[in-house]
């Protein structure tokens, strides 16, 4: 395993298959929010507040170690450094810093896609939206499989080896929170994990039906215990724990096991070290940038911003509408 001199002895394969689940998270808070926004701007201006100031500074700490304490392996050439700033570095043909990046510009490409259906008001037809994503998928899927080639920049732009999961996530926020029949979200969601069946690796079809079990349990009310305050403090520093685990974590872990620390000593004392940088990271960076973008954008840019009520004009949105 990378930064060990020694064997381990043991892993956790199941751990490779967390970001599916977050991918579930992220289509259920994104559509949320989306739902509660009144205009584009305002939603552009959350999301940048929320991932950019801690992935930013995340960068500097990251870099500072790699580059001071790091293996040979892990230092980029600057023009990729400076690439990972925009999040989107892997289509740029850039390495990411942290391997753990590559999660980032995929989160990205989603956001915009949703924020292009808010703007054409095309969400309340999401159903449909999702129908497309599908088939889209499955076409991915299938001519991978046969070898043919399919447009890398659909597949990049519309995030096909990821979407099914993020349509869940919304499939799931829609039978959480909106009233009546849902017998269509739940024939939709069984269409995703038909979807991963038939385009992806076996394995994923096994991590997206662990994933539903885990939103059918949420959505019916039987994982309230994750509300306890020690798991509480874990979803607070999430984020900064995502952006600052993997590098760090291995430049950790190959020093002290150099200097004749044993393998998992040098994992635990890793972990601790990596909980008291992504603490301080959460709560000195990532929280008050976060209320001084967003207050600053309510109280200062948004009383004066001509086009704070912009939105595309109706007769554009009626053209889309109609052949949409």
């Amino acid at each position: 395993m990378i930064g060990h001199t020694r064997p381990l002895g043991f892993g956790f394969p199941p751990g490779n298959y967390g970001v599916q689940l977050f991918f579930l998270i992220s289509g259920f808070v994104i559509f949320m929010t989306l739902e509660r926004t009144r205009t584009a701007m305002d939603f552009v201006v959350s999301r940048f507040s929320r991932l950019f100031p801690a992935y930013w500074s995340a960068m500097a700490i990251t870099a500072a170690v790699v580059y001071t304490l790091g293996m040979p392996e892990q230092k980029l050439p600057l023009r990729d450094l400076l690439l990972d700033l925009t999040m989107v570095q892997e289509v740029l043909g850039a390495e990411h810093l942290d391997g753990s990046y590559w999660t980032l510009g995929v989160e990205l490409f989603f956001y915009a896609q949703m924020l292009g259906w808010f703007m054409l008001g095309l969400l309340p037809r999401i159903r449909f939206i999702i129908v497309g994503w599908l088939l889209l998928a499955v076409a991915y899927g299938l001519a991978r499989k046969a070898g043919l080639h399919f447009s890398y920049s659909v597949r990049e732009a519309l995030i096909l080896q990821h979407i099914p999961f993020f349509a869940m996530g919304i499939l799931f926020y829609r039978i959480h929170s909106h009233a009546g029949s849902h017998r269509a979200d739940a024939i939709l969601i069984g269409l995703c994990l038909a979807t991963i069946g038939i385009a992806y690796a076996p394995v994923y079809l096994v991590v997206g039906s662990a994933c539903v079990a885990v939103f059918w349990l949420f959505i019916t009310g039987r994982l309230a215990w994750l509300r306890a305050a020690p798991l509480a403090y874990l979803g607070t520093i999430s984020y900064s724990l995502y952006l600052l685990h993997q590098a760090i974590g291995f430049v950790l872990i190959h020093r002290m096991e150099r200097n004749g620390i044993a393998p998992l000593a040098a994992v635990v004392i890793a972990i601790g070290a990596i909980f008291i940088l992504a603490t301080a990271l959460t709560y000195l960076v990532e929280r008050p940038a976060l209320r001084w973008i967003r207050s600053t954008w309510r109280q200062h840019i948004v009383p004066h911003a001509w086009w704070r009520g912009w939105i595309l004009p109706d007769r554009v949105t009626r053209f889309l509408k109609y052949f949409g």
